[in-house]
């Protein structure tokens, strides 16, 4: 038996082996490879000596098959060439990307989630809950591909609508995935699932060990599992018979996967669902504009939620211009606020979406920056542990009282999580304080239940506690510093802006009492603030739809990003020269650059990007053109990634 086997290597080809037993598409199999041992995917099978030349001259035999049974179907496959063609990788590179080269699946049972709540499921929809769920369950009896944006403010019930549409696939035989974008979030809809589903419900994310994973696979083909509730990698799982993906956030940037391939999971679930037939349901209060612009176009149909469930009042919003305030974290009004609040018992949340206790290390004469060695990028004070540690490669040294340059002294400016939790230690002593962000050792399903218990206390976080968390008794959220980014020089700063104050207001006001929330800013006047303020979306979409159709940027056009790296700079600058020469002869195609990357010396490596523009319908035609130009620039001591459709530009 020969096998053509996918190898995860960007290398353009498969290559063949042959077999004495017998091995089935979609089975891994390990295999020589010069002097290396991998582990590959059967992709074709031929009984018979090939009749191509040179196929079975010298063949090797494979070296041991993992899987007993096909892991990766027909349907997997049709994604995997889609993705590896619309991604520019290789197959192989992208079937490991589905399904990793791991060990083989064992037989043995994981946890199954009990159901607990039985009554939970007697919850009574509204009216608009209601037509949306007719029209989405509808489009899953016509057995088509269709996509829907289920849009409305936060605490409108669009959780509900997932749940008796996840319910009906279960009813008629058909499976479901359901994204949430961080596994902060798990807790919270692990719960909600094992109320209503029970052990029809299985939960993926990357913090499952290699034994439980593989567990998981196994009730996963067994049929055990009818729905997957997981973050980004849980849209590839061989789930039987999916026919629903919900992908519930659908703007957060967690859903851009950030090594190559640099996929994001809402195309592949799009993509996913025209395979297989099925619905996609997009979520948000704050669509991304690409989404938005798609139910203009009819791409998208929108579903509409205008209102909170059970009625309840926005919250009361106040806007502090820092300017004409003595620069403080916490403000008189947000202060008198958290006061209030804990008087009545109730909870607050303060984002800061900085990590760390001073963001800035400088000196007082010269203003030199103490900056990571590696990456050129300023290093970040944190007190537990105690260091200045940068956040893109981990690199960690001591504090400095002294200047290395001058000797002057060093002073610590800004503030992050740490700093706050610390300034409101000495306002609220007796409070109860909890700080989340990825250096808090407190994980997040404790954080979750200590929420949900109603205690008074104050919640201190980044952007991972912004989205998604339902905790009635949380009536005040202060955001420290709302234009903190809108400084950056990607074109996405606004969207960005706009959605993370909206999600931050959303989290208070969801029970019985009020919420306040207080916008601390040094740019009140400035579109994102206003219209998030306003709780305006409309407004806003407009506002930056027209900016980018203006300056051409998506949803109005197409973007390629290519990113050079390595570790001598001169060579990563030349190449980067003669390729973007190269692909400035491509017709249809505006190539932008070559320039340093905003972090362009990164974990010891130079980094260079040529940013391509180009029209949505010209890129089938254009990319293999690309591709091959690209490939014939790469060598040994300079790597080259591209980044289809990216969210960071700079």
């Amino acid at each position: 038996m020969i096998l053509e086997v996918a190898i995860p290597l960007n290398v353009d080809k498969n290559f063949y082996y042959t077999s004495d037993e017998n091995v089935k598409i979609g089975c891994r199999t390990i295999v020589p490879f010069g002097k290396k041992k991998l582990t590959g995917f059967v992709v074709g099978v031929k009984e018979k000596k090939s009749q191509k030349p040179g196929i079975n001259s010298g063949l090797k035999k494979i070296i041991k098959v993992v899987d007993d049974k096909p892991l990766i179907n027909d349907e997997l496959l049709e994604l995997a060439k889609w993705i590896s063609e619309y991604y520019l990788c290789s197959f192989g590179v992208t079937l490991n990307l589905i399904l990793p080269t791991t060990s083989k699946i064992s037989a043995k049972k994981t946890e199954t989630l009990h159901r607990r709540n039985p009554s939970a499921l007697s919850v009574v929809p509204t009216v608009e809950q209601k037509t949306a769920i007719k029209k989405i369950t509808n489009a899953l009896e016509k057995n088509q591909p269709k996509n829907f944006l289920l849009f409305g403010p936060n605490d409108s019930g669009k959780t509900e609508v997932y749940i008796q549409a996840i319910d009906f696939c279960i009813k008629n035989n058909y499976s479901a995935i359901y994204l949430v974008p961080d596994v902060s979030l798990l807790s919270q809809f692990k719960e909600l699932l094992r109320n209503n589903f029970g052990e029809a419900a299985g939960v993926w994310h990357s913090g499952l060990s290699q034994k439980e994973k593989n567990q998981f696979l196994s009730r996963l083909i067994s049929g055990e599992i009818k729905v997957i509730l997981g973050s980004r990698s849980a849209i590839f799982l061989p789930l039987k018979n999916p026919k629903l993906f919900i992908i519930d956030e659908e703007d957060d940037s967690f859903y851009k996967q950030m090594q190559s391939p640099k996929y994001h999971a809402r195309d592949m679930a799009t993509q996913r669902a025209k395979i297989t037939k099925g619905v996609v349901v997009l979520g948000s209060a704050t669509p991304s504009v690409e989404t938005y612009y798609k139910t203009k176009t009819g791409e998208i149909e929108l579903l509409k939620l205008t209102e909170r469930i059970e009625k309840r009042p926005l919250p009361k919003i106040s806007v502090i211009n820092l300017k004409y305030t003595k620069r403080f974290a916490i403000t008189k009004p947000l202060k008198y606020a958290m006061t209030n609040a804990l008087l009545q018992k109730k909870q607050i949340f303060l984002l800061v979406n900085r990590r760390g206790w001073a963001t800035t290390v400088k000196c007082s004469v010269c203003q030199n920056i103490i900056k990571c060695p590696n990456c050129s990028i300023p290093l970040v004070a944190h007190k537990k542990p105690s260091g200045l540690l940068c956040h893109y490669c981990g690199y960690k040294q001591n504090y400095s009282s002294k200047c290395s340059v001058c000797s002057g002294d060093m002073i610590y400016t800004g503030f992050g999580t740490e700093k706050v939790e610390e300034i409101v230690k000495k306002i609220f002593p007796s409070t109860e304080i909890i700080r989340i962000d990825s250096d808090s050792p407190m994980p997040y399903s404790k954080m979750f239940q200590m929420m949900k218990s109603g205690k008074s206390c104050i919640l201190i976080g980044t952007q991972i506690v912004a989205k998604g968390f339902d905790f009635p008794d949380l009536t005040v959220v202060g955001i420290i510093n709302a234009s903190s980014g809108l400084y950056s020089a990607d074109f996405r700063s606004a969207e960005r802006t706009f959605s993370l104050i909206t999600h931050s207001m959303g989290r208070c006001g969801r029970g019985s009492s009020t919420g306040q929330v207080i916008v601390q800013t040094d740019n009140p006047e400035h579109y994102a603030i206003k219209y998030a303020a306003e709780f305006d979306y409309e407004s806003f979409y407009e506002h930056e739809a027209a900016y980018r159709k203006e300056f051409l940027w998506p949803p109005f056009i197409k973007l390629i990003n290519i990113t050079l790296s390595g570790e001598n700079e001169e060579a990563v600058i030349s190449r980067s020269e003669k390729l973007a020469e190269k692909l400035d002869g491509i017709t249809g195609l505006t190539v932008l650059g070559p320039a340093p990357k905003v972090a362009a010396y990164l974990a010891g490596k130079h980094r260079w990007q040529i940013l391509l523009k180009l029209k949505e319908e010209d890129f089938p035609v254009i990319s293999c053109r690309l591709q091959k130009i690209v490939d014939s620039s790469r060598s040994n001591n300079i790597n080259i990634v591209f980044d289809v459709d990216p969210l960071e530009t700079v």
